[in-house]
């Protein structure tokens, strides 16, 4: 089943669970969760396809996610969408929902923006929480017509009322940055905590850099610790570096350098460059793991090739010094002229040096060849 995501607008659309879809089912249909409960998905499906196909809504809606989901029977995408539009003709606010999503996704039929729009505007003028979520990504990330970011608030703060985590999380993001709206950094981290306490990893991440900026709560670098932690142990690659960060620096904990690199570690190989250029300095200093320049340098290379500057300008010195790498002035002014475009000072001066130092060597080599 698709779930609930962090960064990409994928990942942060919501997807209606089976459980929680029981709640609104009056119909015959609920009979079958007896069998779905103890496991016996061929059971539950064996009483809903039935009903599914007499016109039962609920049940044309749980055969869809079945089908969706692969419980009971291999995952058929285009079979899901058939039984979940039966049920969304008939009103039905999940199988609205979850169409939404499969017309986003292009799974089960073709890729459409505007009917993923239309699907979760159904369900949303039901007061469907996962929909007003759906609808409000979408304006966020102006993936519809009309595109609006008052009405990404709107709908976000509806399905956050409702305690819909993802649209928490959002509507924090949304107040601390003042979008579709003034800043109110009191309200983000007001529902950024009520998104963290329901478990939201990226929600546990943000509001530990609240508590450690001290931003819209009272700054404590002990309960960033805490919230770090939460995000970190679910996989989020930021927190894992921030709370790598802390222990390397006693921010909220006491310093520990093993602790540290572990939590660097693993959110340098999830591709954090941060995580990876902390992991290099380590590394060189041998400061919680062994000595070693060729890992540093690999780190480095890894952080620069994603675009971060200030590990472009130290793979920039290894290479003018030869530290880890091969000594390669060509290479380390190529690293400083990328890290010097995005505005490092240091960079640019080093840059300016070696390329006056390299114009010169040529300029000698070219003196001395044979004419």
């Amino acid at each position: 089943m698709r779930q609930i995501l962090a960064p990409s607008v994928r990942h942060a659309l919501v997807s209606v669970l089976l459980a929680s879809a029981f709640a609104a089912c009056a119909s015959p249909a609920r009979r079958g969760w007896s069998a779905y409960e103890r496991g016996d998905y061929s059971a539950a499906l064996e009483h809903w396809l039935p009903l599914a196909e007499r016109g039962d809504a609920n049940a044309q809606y749980l055969v869809g996610l079945m089908l969706d989901t692969g419980q009971g029977v291999a995952i058929d995408d285009a079979g899901a969408a058939r039984w979940y539009r039966l049920a969304a003709d008939q009103g039905h606010a999940a199988a609205q929902n979850n169409l939404g999503l499969m017309c986003f996704a292009g799974e089960g039929l073709a890729r459409d923006l505007e009917a993923a729009a239309s699907w979760y505007e159904r369900a949303a003028a039901q007061g469907f929480a996962p929909a007003q979520a759906n609808l409000g990504v979408l304006h966020l990330h102006a993936l519809t017509m009309g595109h609006d970011l008052g009405r990404a608030r709107e709908l976000l703060d509806a399905a956050a009322k409702q305690g819909e985590r993802t649209a928490q999380r959002l509507l924090g993001a949304m107040l601390q940055e003042g979008l579709g709206g003034d800043v109110d950094l009191d309200g983000a981290a007001r529902w950024t905590r009520k998104a963290a306490e329901q478990g939201d990893a990226a929600a546990c991440a943000s509001l530990a850099r609240m508590y450690l900026d001290g931003e819209g709560v009272t700054q404590s670098d002990e309960h960033a610790a805490r919230w770090a932690r939460q995000a970190a142990e679910q996989g989020d690659a930021d927190a894992r570096a921030q709370l790598g960060l802390m222990y390397l620096h006693g921010r909220g904990v006491e310093v520990d350098d093993e602790r540290a690199a572990h939590w660097l570690g693993l959110a340098a190989e999830q591709g954090q460059p941060l995580a990876q250029h902390n992991l290099a300095l380590m590394a060189l200093k041998g400061r919680g793991v062994e000595r070693d320049e060729r890992l540093a340098a690999a780190w480095l290379r890894r952080a620069s090739d994603s675009g971060f500057a200030p590990s472009q300008t130290k793979l920039a010195q290894m290479y003018e010094l030869g530290r880890g790498v091969e000594r390669d002035e060509f290479s380390a002014l190529k690293w400083y002229g990328a890290s010097a475009a995005q505005g490092d000072e240091v960079a640019l001066a080093r840059q300016g040096v070696l390329e006056s130092k390299l114009r010169l060597s040529l300029l000698e080599i070219d003196r001395r060849q044979p004419r």
